[in-house]
């Protein structure tokens, strides 16, 4: 890496320090800067050579000190999948508050932010080795707008050997990060960004249940929800469903549709390891067999890799299918919890069978 960087001459300004992990490098970066401006581009990922200036530009015509843009991930096969935020969720989502953290709608590599938000919100937390980045913009955004760009301005490696995959602190971190957003989100906060309160904690939950190494947060939103008797009601009536992918995504938003009164037929999945297993009690199929789903039965894709996803489908000759959000924006998802009641019935199915 200093060979490499040194190359550049004085193009570039070159410090090093003992590792000591991401957050003393950045704070290091940051005590050194000349600049106005702050990206960091982590050593797997790439920026594409009009990120700064497509930023630039729309945090100037915005007035505002933070832009976040889409990004595009890479694998070491040669695969490359295109990620757009903004084809997610609308910008009133996305827009509104710690929304884009809570859901993971936000990476790091693709933010530029003005130096004096340093100033006035601080730097990275060096105690925290996985969350930093989140635990920084929680702080941020939840007093500032970031503006959410089409563009996709730089490309993220995926691989098995990133942090997210191997680092002995992410559960332990991301739990303590989940409790954080339960604890120190005021209730105008909560209601600002879901519209209640008690949504808020059932859409934490739900996020939750299908992460098993996160107890300390999952039992504190739990007992949160617990105190608002009576409270949701919003059920759906509609086709039968099945979702493909197994991952998170979709296990989250099996959860939710269980609550919600939709019968949920299995999951699709190209994974062979997935092949036959029951997943939180429903068998996972091969995607081959989504060609024979009956008409009343519509296929919902849950997954970053949504539009892969969809061209998979696209050339099985397959065009009933759904993405996960267009779904939850169709149904008032986000905006309208479950009863109370169904939430504790399907809390209590998930806790019996060791599903969570």
């Amino acid at each position: 890496t200093e060979r490499a960087a040194l190359s550049y001459g004085d193009r570039i300004r070159y410090f090093a320090k003992e590792n000591g992990h991401v957050s003393t490098a950045l704070n290091m970066g940051i005590r050194n800067m000349r600049g106005e401006y702050f990206a960091w581009l982590s050593h797997d990922d790439v920026f594409y050579p009009d990120k700064i200036e497509k930023q630039l530009r729309v945090m100037e015509e915005n007035g505002v000190r933070i832009a976040a843009a889409a990004y595009r991930y890479f694998m070491d096969s040669g695969r490359k999948i295109a990620f757009r935020t903004t084809e997610c969720y609308g910008r009133e989502w996305l827009e509104n508050s710690v929304f884009p953290v809570i859901h993971g709608m936000v990476h790091f590599g693709c933010i530029l932010l003005h130096r004096s938000l340093f100033d006035k919100y601080g730097v990275f937390r060096e105690d925290l080795f996985t969350t930093q980045d989140y635990e920084f913009l929680f702080r941020i955004l939840r007093k500032e707008t970031c503006v959410f760009m089409d563009a996709i301005v730089n490309g993220v490696r995926v691989h098995p050997r990133q942090v997210g995959n191997t680092s002995p602190y992410m559960d332990r971190e991301r739990d303590k990060m989940y409790e954080m957003f339960l604890r120190e989100l005021s209730g105008e906060e909560q209601i600002r960004i879901y519209g209640s309160a008690y949504n808020f904690f059932y859409q934490i939950l739900v996020r939750l249940v299908p992460m098993k190494h996160m107890p300390i947060s999952f039992e504190t939103c739990v007992e949160r929800l617990n105190r608002y008797e009576g409270q949701g009601g919003h059920v759906l009536e509609g086709e039968a469903v099945y979702i493909y992918g197994a991952g998170l995504y979709g296990r989250r938003l099996l959860f939710d549709l269980r609550c919600r009164g939709i019968e949920v037929r299995g999951f699709l999945d190209k994974s062979d390891a997935l092949n036959g297993r029951v997943i939180d009690g429903i068998t996972c199929y091969p995607l081959s067999h989504a060609k024979n789903i009956a008409h009343d039965a519509v296929i919902i894709i849950a997954s970053e890799y949504r539009e892969e996803m969809a061209e998979a489908l696209r050339g099985m000759g397959i065009t009933g299918y759904i993405y996960k959000e267009e779904y939850e924006k169709k149904h008032h998802m986000l905006r309208l919890p479950p009863p109370e009641d169904a939430v504790s019935r399907q809390l209590a199915v998930y806790r019996e069978s060791g599903w969570r």
